[in-house]
C-alpha cells in the first residue's frame, strides 16, 4: 500500500514538473526566429502596415544597366468599395482598397448551432486591419514602393454590382479584383464555395493571385493575419495563448508568438512551408499553397502576421474557423495535404504535451475521444455534463487495470519484510560465498512473484488517455463558453469562486487517506501539501478542465473504496 502512495505522489510530482517546466520554457527560454538577410546583412524592423515600407530595397541593379526599379505613380481615381459576403458560418467584409479582407466574424458552428449569438464571434478586427494590415494584403521585400501602392490602391471588382451577397449551401461565387497602373498589373481572386460544393465544409476557399510589371512576374506574398483569433479575449496565461504563428515544415510543425520574434520583427521561416497559419487557443486561418514555399514572419508591436510565396496564377487553399480536429481532417484531405505528409489538424497545440514529445501519442487517441465527448453531449446537451458523464466512463473503462495495479502493488508490499531480509543477510556474506547464490535465487523468486512493476504498469497504460481527455478540453470549441450549472456559465474560463479546485484538493485528500497507510511523517506531510499545490496551479484554469480532474479523483476514490474492500491487503509475508 506504502509503494502504492508512492507511485501516486510521484506521478502526481511528476505533473507538477511538466506544468512548471512547460511554464517556464513558454516564458523564458523562447528561442529567437532567425533575423531576415538584405544584401548579406540582417534587418530588424516593425512588420510593413498599409503606410509603411516593410524592409529595404535592394541596392543591386540590373548587369545590363537598364534601372528596373518602379516608382509608383499616383493610380487613376477609383470608387471605393466594400463587399459583405455571408454564408451560413461567417461573415466577411472586404475592400477593394489593396483587395483585402478587413474583418470577419464566425456566426455558427460546423453542426449549424450559433456561436456568441446574436453578433458571432469577431475573428479579424476592422481597427487592426486599419492599423497594422489587413489580412491577404501584399508583402514584396524587394520593392516596399510597388507593395506600399499595391496595398493602397483601389481595385477594380469584376462581376458583382452588388455590394452585399449571400452564399448558399452548395453554391459557388469568384471575387475578382484587378489593378493595372503604370505597367503593373494586379489580380486576386476568392473562390468561394458554399456547404456541400463538392463536398466542402463552408470553412475553406481557394484563393489566386498574381503581380506583374512589364510583363514580368514580380515575387510577391500574400499575407495571412494580424492575430486571427476571437478579438474579445483580452487576458492570456498559460491555459488560453495569445494569437500565434503556426506552420509546417516536412511534416513538423514549429510555432512562433510574439515573444519569439520580438528581437526579429521580420523574419523567414527555416525552410519551405506546407502551410502556414495564424491561430488562438480555439481558431485558425490558415493558408495552403500548391506546393512547399518559402514564409516570412511579421510581429508589428504584439501582433503577428506571416506571409507565404505566390505561386503566380495557381490555386492556393486557405481555411479559416474552429480548431477541430475532424473538421481539420477533412479539410486536409480535400486540400490534397495528405499526399505530401501534411496535416492541419497539427494546428492543434496539446499545451505541455507537446513538449515532452508525446503528442504523437496524443493525436490518433484525440480524434476517437472527441467524437465520443461529443455523441454524450448530444445525449446530454450540457458540455459540463458531458464532461462528468465522459470522465466516469473512462476511468470505469480502466477500472481492471487499476484493480490489477492494486493487487501487485499489495502482494509487493507484503512481500518487503521478507526482501529486506534477504538484503540483510546478503549484506553479511562475501560475494564469492556459496549461500551468496541461494540467497540471490530467492530473491529474484520474491521479485518475480511480487514485482512492483507490475503494479507500475496498468496505470502508465491508462495515461496517454486520461492525458488525451486533459488536452482535448484546452481546445475543444465546444467548452468555449458552454455554461453547467450554477456559478459557471464558462467551462472555459476559471472558477470565479475557486469551488471547483477546492472540491478537486478535497478528493484528493480522500484518496491518499484511502491508499496510504504510512507511519512516515514526512510522507504525511506530503499527502497534505501536493492538494494545496495543485489548488494553486488549477485555480486560473479552465473550469471544465478543474471538472473533469475532480470527477476523475472522484471515481478513483469510488473504486479504491471498492478494492479495499474486497482486496483486502495481504498480511505481511515475515522472513523464513
Amino acid at each position: 500500500m506504502e509503494m502504492e502512495t508512492k507511485l501516486i505522489a510521484f506521478l502526481i510530482l511528476s505533473s507538477v514538473i511538466f506544468f512548471g517546466w512547460w511554464y517556464i520554457q513558454s516564458k523564458l527560454f523562447q528561442k529567437p526566429a532567425d533575423s531576415i538577410n538584405v544584401n548579406g546583412s540582417p534587418v530588424s524592423m516593425v512588420a510593413p502596415t498599409p503606410g509603411q515600407i516593410s524592409i529595404p530595397a535592394p541596392t543591386n541593379r540590373p548587369t545590363n544597366g537598364v534601372d528596373n526599379t518602379h516608382t509608383a505613380t499616383p493610380a487613376p481615381p477609383a470608387e471605393a468599395r466594400q463587399i459583405k459576403i455571408k454564408t451560413d458560418h461567417w461573415t466577411a467584409t472586404m475592400s477593394n482598397r489593396g483587395a483585402v479582407i478587413t474583418e470577419w466574424t464566425m456566426t455558427s458552428l460546423p453542426n449549424g448551432k450559433p456561436i456568441d449569438p446574436p453578433n458571432g464571434v469577431n475573428l479579424i478586427s476592422a481597427s487592426l486591419s486599419q492599423s497594422v494590415g489587413a489580412a491577404l494584403r501584399f508583402s514584396i521585400p524587394a520593392d516596399p514602393i510597388l507593395e506600399k501602392e499595391l496595398n493602397s490602391a483601389f481595385y477594380e471588382i469584376k462581376n458583382l454590382p452588388d455590394e452585399e451577397f449571400f452564399l448558399n449551401k452548395g453554391a459557388k461565387r469568384e471575387v475578382s479584383f484587378t489593378y493595372s497602373n503604370n505597367g503593373v498589373e494586379a489580380n486576386k481572386t476568392l473562390i468561394l464555395k458554399g456547404e456541400g460544393y463538392e463536398g466542402a465544409t463552408g470553412f475553406e476557399f481557394d484563393f489566386q493571385a498574381d503581380v506583374k510589371r512589364n510583363g514580368n512576374p514580380v515575387v510577391t506574398y500574400v499575407v495571412i493575419g494580424p492575430n486571427f483569433g476571437d478579438q474579445s479575449v483580452k487576458e492570456v496565461n498559460v491555459y488560453s495563448h495569445a494569437p500565434q504563428l503556426t506552420y509546417e515544415i516536412g511534416g513538423r510543425a514549429h510555432r512562433d508568438n510574439a515573444d519569439t520574434l520580438k528581437n526579429t520583427l521580420i523574419a523567414p521561416t527555416p525552410s519551405s512551408v506546407t502551410w502556414a497559419a495564424v491561430d488562438d487557443n480555439y481558431f485558425a486561418m490558415a493558408f495552403v499553397p500548391p506546393q512547399a514555399a518559402p514564409a516570412i514572419r511579421f510581429l508589428n508591436d504584439r501582433y503577428v502576421s506571416i506571409a507565404v510565396l505566390v505561386s503566380q496564377g495557381a490555386v492556393s487553399h486557405i481555411y479559416a474557423g474552429p480548431k477541430d480536429l475532424n473538421l481539420l481532417g477533412r479539410i486536409s484531405e480535400s486540400f490534397g495535404l495528405a499526399e505530401n505528409g501534411g496535416d492541419l489538424g497539427d494546428i492543434v497545440s496539446y499545451s505541455w504535451l507537446d513538449y515532452i514529445g508525446i503528442s504523437f501519442i496524443i493525436k490518433p487517441i484525440a480524434k476517437y475521444m472527441l467524437t465520443a465527448l461529443r455523441f454524450i453531449n448530444r445525449l446530454t446537451n450540457n458540455f459540463g455534463w458531458s464532461i462528468v458523464v465522459g470522465a466516469v466512463v473512462l476511468n470505469m473503462f480502466f477500472f481492471p487495470l487499476r484493480w490489477k495495479s492494486s493487487v501487485a502493488m499489495k502482494r509487493a508490499a507484503a512481500l518487503q519484510p521478507r526482501m529486506k531480509d534477504l538484503q540483510e543477510r546478503m549484506k553479511e556474506l562475501e560475494k564469492d560465498d556459496p549461500r551468496m547464490l541461494d540467497l540471490q535465487r530467492e530473491q529474484l523468486a520474491l521479485i518475480k512473484e511480487g514485482n512492483p512493476l507490475t503494479g507500475c504498469l496498468p496505470m502508465l497504460l491508462q495515461s496517454p488517455f486520461l492525458m488525451t481527455f486533459y488536452a482535448i478540453l484546452l481546445v475543444s470549441i465546444e467548452a468555449r463558453h458552454a455554461p453547467f450549472l450554477g456559478w459557471i456559465q464558462d467551462l472555459s474560463a476559471p472558477d470565479p469562486y475557486l469551488a471547483l479546485p477546492l472540491l478537486m484538493g478535497a478528493t484528493m485528500i480522500a484518496q491518499y487517506a484511502l491508499t496510504s497507510k504510512t507511519a512516515d511523517p514526512v510522507q504525511k506531510k506530503v499527502n497534505y501539501i501536493m492538494p494545496i499545490i495543485f489548488i494553486l496551479i488549477m485555480k486560473s484554469a479552465p473550469a471544465g478542465l478543474v471538472l473533469y480532474w475532480m470527477v476523475s479523483n472522484l471515481v478513483g476514490v469510488a473504486q479504491q473504496f471498492v478494492i479495499n474492500r474486497l482486496n483486502p491487503a495481504p498480511v505481511n509475508l515475515q522472513p523464513r
